[in-house]
């Protein structure tokens, strides 16, 4: 009988520690999201990989903090290894299948706050001369002087050399 007394005692503290931690993480990570929230929006990434990047890190903060919770608790060893396995595979997973929507991705974000190409600037890249109509965070638009539309990738843009003839502003 005192064993039971005993497992429920720990039971009980464990869990008032399982809260408390829950209460300090989502503070925490309140704290965090806003800061990194502020600093990305500075720097003008645009708000969409804002809003992507601060939903990868909140998953993985709540992630490790289950980790840590449950690592705590006596019986949950084994589970806790067997989650670790899962998220590495699941992150092998999401690498492979993304590698090249990151790729675009983070050569748009690159462009979209480059002074050297934007909208209305004269320019060749990626073989075409024209005039960039916009830039987004995945594809480039720039129109030939045929009046042909072409849609780059911009991981075809951005990694290579471009040329600029002339700047929106510096337009006679």
């Amino acid at each position: 009988m005192q064993y039971f007394f005993t497992s429920l005692d720990y039971a009980t503290v464990a869990l008032i520690a399982a809260i408390i931690t829950l209460v300090i993480a989502y503070l925490i990570l309140k704290i965090l999201v806003s800061v990194v929230k502020h600093d990305l929006l500075r720097r003008r990434v645009p708000t969409a990989l804002v809003g992507i990047l601060t939903t990868i890190l909140s998953a993985l903060f709540w992630y490790f903090v289950i980790m840590a919770i449950l690592s705590t608790l006596p019986g949950f060893d084994d589970m806790v290894l067997a989650m670790g396995i899962i998220f590495a595979f699941f992150i092998l997973a999401i690498g492979l299948a993304t590698s090249g929507v990151l790729k675009e991705l983070v050569s748009g974000a690159f462009l979209v706050t480059d002074q050297d190409f934007g909208a209305g600037f004269r320019v060749k890249a990626g073989g075409i001369e024209g005039v960039v109509e916009s830039v987004d965070i995945r594809k480039s638009r720039i129109r030939d002087s045929s009046g042909n539309l072409h849609i780059l990738p911009n991981s075809v843009v951005e990694p290579n050399e471009w040329t600029v003839y002339e700047r929106q502003n510096e337009k006679h």
